[in-house]
C-alpha cells in the first residue's frame, strides 16, 4: 500500500491581524513600564490592565535644601511616600499619592522639625496606544490637597493642581517618556496670587536582562516662581529590580535649580496587589 504525503498545513495571516500583533508586541515590549513609576517621576503613557492595583512605597532625601521662608539649608526626608494606583479601564488609571511625613534636619532656624506629608489626587486617561510609527498618548490631570504647615518651611500650605499630555515611544532597548503641560500653584507669602509653570519631564529606561532595568530623567517646573511657590528642576538616575508581583528601585538625584537640594537618594517597593480582573 502506498502512503500517501502528509500535507503540510501553513497558517495564513491576514493584514489586520498581523498590525494587531505587531501593536501586542509593541505593548509588551513597553509592559515593565506600566505602573511603575518609581524612581522617577515622568509619568508613562501607557496604563494597566482593567481591575489592576498596584501599591507604590518609597521613601525621598535630599541634603541642602533651602528653606523657602529663611533661605537656609537643612536636609529634608519625605517618609513613607505612598501611592496607590487603580485601573478601572484599561485605558484608565486613577492614584491617591499621600506623603506621610515630611521632615527637616539640621534647620538652623527651626532645628528638627516635622509635620504631616501633602495627599496629591491623579486621574489619567489614554488616548492613543503605540504602534510602529506613533507613540503612546494620553492625558493627566492632578491636584495636591496642602496639609503640611508653612509655619517652619517644610511645605507651601497651598492648593496646586497640573495638567499635562504624556507621550511613551519603544525605539529599541529603550522606552522613552516625555511630560508637558501647565501647573498652578498659589503663592504662599501673597494672598489671591499664583504662579504659572510649564510642568514637565523626559525620561529614558533600558532593560538589562528579565529582572533589572536602568532608568534615567530630568523632571520639574519652569518659570518665574516665588517663595513656597519656586522653579524646580532636578535629575535622577537609577535602577529597578524585580519581575512579577513585587519590585524595587532605587535612584541618585541631583537637584539642578536654586530651590533644590544637592544630593538626594530614592528607594521603595511596587507590589501589584491584584493583576487584573
Amino acid at each position: 500500500m502506498t502512503r500517501r504525503p502528509r500535507r503540510g498545513y501553513r497558517l495564513q495571516v491576514s493584514g489586520g491581524a498581523r498590525a494587531a500583533l505587531t501593536a501586542f508586541l509593541l505593548t509588551s515590549v513597553a509592559a515593565p513600564a506600566i505602573a511603575q513609576t518609581r524612581p522617577l517621576l515622568t509619568e508613562e503613557a501607557t496604563t494597566a490592565p482593567a481591575g489592576r492595583i498596584v501599591l507604590e512605597a518609597g521613601a525621598d532625601a535630599i541634603r541642602a535644601e533651602p528653606n523657602f521662608l529663611t533661605g537656609h539649608a537643612r536636609d529634608r526626608y519625605d517618609l513613607p511616600v505612598l501611592r496607590l494606583v487603580f485601573s478601572p479601564a484599561g485605558n484608565v488609571e486613577v492614584d491617591v499619592e499621600w506623603v506621610g511625613r515630611v521632615m527637616a534636619r539640621n534647620d538652623p532656624d527651626f532645628g528638627n522639625v516635622s509635620d504631616w506629608g501633602d495627599v496629591t489626587l491623579r486621574a489619567k486617561v489614554r488616548l492613543a496606544e503605540e504602534t510602529a510609527g506613533r507613540p503612546a498618548l494620553a492625558a493627566r490631570f492632578g491636584v495636591t490637597l496642602p496639609e503640611t504647615s508653612f509655619g517652619n518651611g517644610l511645605g507651601p500650605n497651598t492648593l496646586r493642581m497640573a495638567a499635562q499630555l504624556l507621550l511613551t515611544k519603544t525605539v529599541g532597548g529603550l522606552v522613552l517618556h516625555a511630560n508637558a503641560g501647565l501647573g498652578l500653584q498659589d503663592e504662599v507669602l501673597r494672598p489671591h496670587e499664583q504662579r504659572d509653570f510649564l510642568v514637565y519631564g523626559v525620561a529614558a529606561a533600558h532593560e538589562l536582562g528579565r529582572a533589572a532595568a536602568l532608568a534615567a530623567e530630568v523632571a520639574g517646573r519652569a518659570g518665574k516662581g516665588a517663595p513656597g511657590a519656586e522653579a524646580r528642576a532636578e535629575a535622577r538616575a537609577g535602577v529597578r529590580l524585580g519581575r512579577g508581583r513585587l519590585r524595587a528601585d532605587a535612584a541618585v538625584r541631583r537637584g539642578l535649580a536654586a530651590a533644590d537640594g544637592t544630593w538626594g537618594l530614592t528607594a521603595g517597593l511596587t507590589w501589584v496587589v491584584r493583576a487584573e480582573r
